[in-house]
């Protein structure tokens, strides 16, 4: 359906998604402050007062609590998507969330703290945007040859002038709504008729859409329910006293008809989830929540499935409790179920409720069994596409402390804490900061030869550090710039170099080809396939003379904006070849996923043609790479029954110790290998 579809592609998007994923990592706070506010509750009722008002205050202060939570975890995963410091990201998030909220009057009253879901997150979006835009200005732009101090001052002064923008903003936005309100009479609002059928459906929507944005419908519209109440009362008492006809709508035709475990009739979606759902999350999470479904608290499937700022679930969440107020409102209209005779707390469980707010009519019972059934119907498809897409997370794995993803929801880097992450972005810039001062990155060649000729039709750039002692250092610190997020710079870098180099290659070799590992960050960058066009362009190479290596950790993140990227490069020319293939649990389904022009077999594949399994393996491995109709790389290949077995099974392409191992530039062309039509045996 296009309306399923529409949802489909709303619902992944990776600002939605996360803002979903941060309400769902609140839940343990939310579970805190509910179990309290119960405990409060049967404290009242069992005249525990003083234990009780702890357990309510508790309760209360938790929750005050989420929405900074909430800030905290949306700044943090924001910064990690725009690629800018964390610690700034946070500490001018929370700065402008103070400050807007204080502006706004939008404090709790029961501790002085912002107590705005939307705030919140507005404030966390419009902070890690203005700092994501403020790098591409000189002064407070981060570079990996500034001191930490600088790197220090330069955060600093982007936090302070995000600050005084968004205050700017919001004072400038608050002197116009004093303005328009100097214009306006509130009066002019029509008031809601308690008693009214179509005011009684526009408060239940209204209370609905209140609560899918994170506030409590109950608070904002509790002028109405307080009327409500006392309409009620005063209805039953003269029902008793002079017969008068009761009315319809009361206090609890809301909590016993349209309410059924909480706001939404959760107590339809969480038996949805019982018989339907087939993520392990969501059964835990379905589990863990119906008692308190049952007594009408639905907290932690708000912020569990979630459905607050979910697109998907917002839907079903307002049409199941009205359509519930209209079969409701029917069936004791036209007197099939008698009107609602007594006031009960609205913690009274499904069914019980119905029979007694009825005088004992068992078909109050019937007419909730009715709802709740018409819930389960209403919820189920919706529910079945967050299932499907596994859009939530599981409650498990949140109380385990594994928490939500970073960059994209699909990507498997995990939210770690502040000063952690810190401590090691300080480590990671020493070990950088030590490295430019004792030596400098260079480019090692590793040659790529067609073994039914013996020529070197390509080389694999490999990055390596030489230190002032002359000595050619693996890699080790790539660790370092990715835990800084300088992966993309280090990428550029290593691209700028090896066109130079390739440009000499092609000189005496036309045909030559260059293969460059870019990792999944870089790639993921904004406008990566224009950046890589530009270099090429403006050398002296052809697209064809490039080749981009990709490893299963990127195809992993965006299935659709990497199958883009794949597309934009192949149609300039520029081959892309799938890295380290066998090495992952998946390699097979992105095969089928993506076009691929070069598939590069990895060694650990190679290290088995010793036994029979492993021969086995490596033919299927070789046979899928054939059916892409991609060209086959082996990894690793360094004896003589290796090559045999391998060029048996009619492969051309051959990089290994058995040939080449990696070497300088100037070494290839000293020992004319650019040029040698016969591969040379001498690395081995």
């Amino acid at each position: 359906m296009p309306m399923f579809k529409a949802m489909s592609h709303l619902s992944a998007n990776k600002y939605l998604v996360a803002v979903s994923n941060v309400f769902l990592m609140a839940l343990p706070l939310v579970l805190i402050s509910t179990f309290c506010e119960l405990i409060a509750i049967t404290c009242e009722y069992f005249k525990f007062n003083d234990f009780g008002k702890i357990a309510q205050e508790v309760g209360q202060a938790t929750r005050v609590i989420i929405p900074l939570l909430i800030n905290f975890y949306l700044a943090t995963y924001l910064s990690a998507v725009k690629r800018i410091p964390k610690s700034a990201a946070i500490a001018t998030s929370l700065t402008v969330f103070f400050i807007i909220s204080y502006q706004w009057n939008l404090i709790s009253p029961l501790i002085p703290l912002p107590n705005s879901f939307l705030v919140s997150l507005l404030s966390a979006y419009v902070s890690c945007e203005v700092i994501a835009r403020l790098k591409n200005i000189r002064i407070f732009r981060l570079k990996s040859n500034q001191s930490f101090i600088d790197i220090s001052m330069s955060m600093l002064a982007g936090s302070i002038v995000t600050i005084l923008a968004a205050l700017s903003i919001s004072f400038l936005f608050r002197k116009v709504f004093e303005q328009v309100s100097s214009f306006f009479s509130w009066s002019l609002i029509p008031r809601l008729d308690p008693t009214s059928f179509f005011d009684g459906l526009i408060y239940e929507v209204l209370r609905g859409l209140l609560w899918s944005i994170g506030i409590n419908g109950h608070n904002i519209l509790h002028t109405y329910k307080v009327e409500l109440y006392n309409i009620t009362r005063t209805n039953i008492t003269e029902w008793h006293n002079y017969g008068v006809d009761l009315n319809i709508l009361s206090t609890n035709f809301y909590d016993f008809f349209t309410g059924i475990g909480g706001s939404g009739n959760m107590l339809s979606l969480v038996i949805c989830m019982l018989l339907f759902a087939k993520s392990k999350g969501y059964k835990i999470l379905a589990k863990s929540a119906f008692i308190l479904c049952v007594f009408n608290v639905n907290e932690p499937i708000l912020y569990g499935i979630p459905v607050i700022f979910n697109p998907i679930m917002i839907i079903p969440f307002l049409v199941v409790p009205a359509v519930s107020f209209v079969i409701a409102y029917g069936a004791i209209y036209f007197g099939v179920v008698p009107p609602l005779s007594e006031i009960h707390s609205w913690l009274m469980p499904p069914f019980i409720s119905g029979y007694m707010v009825t005088g004992g009519a068992i078909s109050g019972v019937i007419l909730q069994i009715l709802i709740v059934l018409t819930g389960i119907v209403i919820y189920m498809p919706f529910f079945k596409l967050m299932d499907k897409r596994s859009l939530g997370i599981g409650v498990s794995d949140i109380l385990s402390n594994r928490l939500f993803t970073s960059d994209e929801i699909e990507s498997k880097t995990r939210l770690t804490s502040f000063i952690p992450s810190l401590h090691n972005n300080l480590i990671s810039q020493r070990k950088i900061e030590k490295l430019q001062n004792s030596g400098e990155f260079i480019l090692y060649f590793q040659p790529q030869v067609n073994i039914e000729n013996s020529r070197i039709v390509g080389c694999e750039v490999l990055l390596r550090f030489k230190n002032n002692k002359d000595e050619i250092l693996p890699p080790t610190f790539i660790d370092d710039f990715n835990q800084l997020g300088l992966m993309p710079e280090l990428d550029f870098w290593v691209l700028d170099k090896a066109i130079k180099s390739a440009e000499r290659f092609i000189v005496v070799n036309p045909d030559f080809v260059i293969s460059i590992n870019i990792s999944p960050s870089t790639v993921l960058s904004k406008n990566f396939v224009n950046i890589v066009k530009k270099r090429i362009i403006e050398s002296t190479l052809s697209f064809h003379h490039i080749e981009l290596e990709f490893t299963e950790e990127l195809l992993i993140r965006d299935e659709k904006k990497i199958t883009e990227i794949i597309t934009e490069l192949q149609y300039l020319g520029i081959s892309v070849a799938l890295d380290d293939f066998g090495t992952g649990y998946s390699s097979l389904a992105y095969l089928s996923r993506f076009e691929f022009n070069k598939v590069k077999i990895d060694r650990s594949l190679v290290l088995n043609l010793d036994t029979q399994r492993g021969r086995e393996l490596f033919k299927i491995a070789v046979q899928l790479g054939k059916i892409i109709d991609a060209d086959i790389v082996v990894e690793g290949v360094e004896q003589q029954p290796e090559l045999d077995f391998i060029a048996s099974l009619g492969v051309r392409y051959i990089q290994g110790f058995y040939f080449y191992k990696p070497m300088a530039e100037d070494v290839l062309f000293q020992r004319g290998l650019l040029t040698s039509q016969k591969g040379e045996v001498v690395d081995n």
